[in-house]
């Protein structure tokens, strides 16, 4: 009978270097963690690595931008900001608008390479949670800022290196739905990223003929550098 055992590690995760032998990391479950964006969601979750930001108010929109018929990058409707020494990797923002109009709509997430934020936003504070659901005070609190939501315009300085992650447009039609709520998200297919703070994460909503008034929620995870020996 042949046994496999793994490496049940709740350190910071380390790079091994070439030639090495490293054993298979398990959860403290026994699970196997593997590098499929399910399991690495799942090992974040587990880990308390993984948070939610949210409309302040259940049930209540806010305000995500005035009307428009154009992005304007240092304009965004959500954002946050990943400070130096963290490493952050987006999952999932789903926003669903209280009224449409039957003009077109835009829906763009960015993720930069700098501290963008300059001034602006809320004045209450988004909710941030974490997704591991505890009644212990074990449970980590996130490390991002200038957390923010455009009820007070949000100003941006000149973005730099900017990633598109999701472009949507509904079009003006007699046949569009009349819902509008776009979403990003990683394990929808959707790219991708890991951004090494100093950096930025943004959202941008649209309605060309009227203020977007919207709910929304959010998911990324925060996770430590890897450490190379």
């Amino acid at each position: 009978m042949t046994h496999a055992y793994g490496d049940v590690n709740q350190l910071a995760p380390e790079l091994a270097k070439d030639g090495n032998f490293r054993g298979f990391r398990l959860s403290r479950e026994g699970a196997l963690l593997t590098a499929t964006r399910e399991g690495l969601v799942d090992a974040w979750t587990r880990e308390g690595r993984v948070f939610m930001g949210t409309t302040p108010v259940q049930g209540v929109p806010e305000t995500m931008s005035a009307a428009g018929t154009a992005i304007v990058l240092t304009d965004p409707s959500l954002r946050f900001t990943v400070p130096s020494g963290l490493v952050a990797v987006p999952i999932s923002v789903q926003v669903c608008a209280h009224h449409t109009t039957a003009k077109h709509a835009q829906f763009f997430v960015l993720a930069t390479a700098s501290d963008s934020f300059t001034s602006g936003g809320d004045a209450v504070a988004m909710p941030v949670t974490n997704a591991l659901i505890r009644s212990t005070t074990q449970t980590r609190t996130s490390a991002v800022t200038n957390v923010k939501y455009s009820d007070t315009a949000i100003v941006e300085a000149a973005l730099v290196g900017p990633r598109c992650l999701k472009s949507y447009l509904k079009n003006a039609t007699a046949t569009d739905p009349t819902d509008w709520n776009p979403e990003y998200n990683i394990l929808k297919g959707d790219p991708m990223v890991y951004m090494v703070g100093p950096a930025s994460f943004l959202v941008y909503v649209l309605e060309e003929t009227a203020a977007v008034e919207a709910e929304w929620t959010m998911t990324w995870a925060e996770l430590d550098p890897l450490t190379v020996p």
